[in-house]
């Protein structure tokens, strides 16, 4: 079992990593999608008790994912906040590790996602419908057209069985002109990938899914 498998879409070599990235080698490009940071101190507002530490940790899994790889643009596609308030709930220094971070890249692209519509910020951070790279846009959301876009939004995961085992956890999910990456956030759900709303998103050719589980990743045939 491996921890990524290399991919072609859109008639490109791409890595799908089980550490819930996309890495386009050609470009230097480095893509994750719906970090939703703060959820755990948005949810504390109606009494969750969930320790805040979600943040903190997605962060120090981004750090890793940019050690390894060293990616000259990254792409964060979207929800990187959990709701308008987020940024401002950051503690200081994790605010500055962020922009840190966004600044050993050559460019750090935040498409906007459906979470982070009125986000209270500073000029820091400047948000992007979209971003394309030869053809082949990375978006939130999908648009109902054929040409090819990496998106997030949808949170896919997937219950199967392995080897006789059930096992379960998020995936990607790849189809001829849509690659739909999995919430990186360390506190995010998921979408079955058989909800009528990625059926939808497939427009009439099903996914092939990626399983993560653990530190691997699997192609499941469907």
């Amino acid at each position: 079992m491996a921890s990524t498998a290399e991919v072609e879409f859109a008639g490109h070599r791409m890595v799908l990593d089980a550490d819930l990235a996309l890495w386009w080698p050609a470009h230097s490009l480095l893509a994750v999608s719906d970090l939703h940071f703060e959820k755990s101190t948005f949810l504390a507002q109606f009494g969750s008790a969930i320790a805040p530490y979600d943040t903190l940790d997605t962060l120090k899994r981004l750090e890793a994912l940019m050690v390894r790889y060293q990616p000259r643009t990254l792409v964060l596609l979207g929800d990187s906040f959990h709701d308008r308030g987020a940024w401002q709930r950051l503690e200081p220094n994790t605010r500055t590790h962020l922009l840190s971070l966004c600044g050993t890249v050559e460019s750090c692209l935040w498409v906007e996602g459906n979470h982070d519509v009125g986000l209270i910020r500073d000029d820091c951070l400047t948000f992007v419908d979209d971003h394309v790279v030869e053809g082949i846009a990375f978006r939130h959301e999908a648009e109902p057209t054929d040409y090819p876009q990496i998106i997030g939004h949808f949170h896919p995961k997937l219950t199967t069985r392995v080897r006789g085992h059930k096992v379960s956890g998020k995936c990607f999910a790849l189809n001829r002109n849509r690659l739909i990456l999995p919430a990186f956030g360390s506190f995010t759900g998921g979408l079955d990938i058989q909800h009528a709303a990625l059926t939808e998103a497939a427009q009439g050719e099903p996914f092939t899914p990626y399983l993560i589980y653990g530190r691997t990743i699997l192609p499941i045939r469907t």
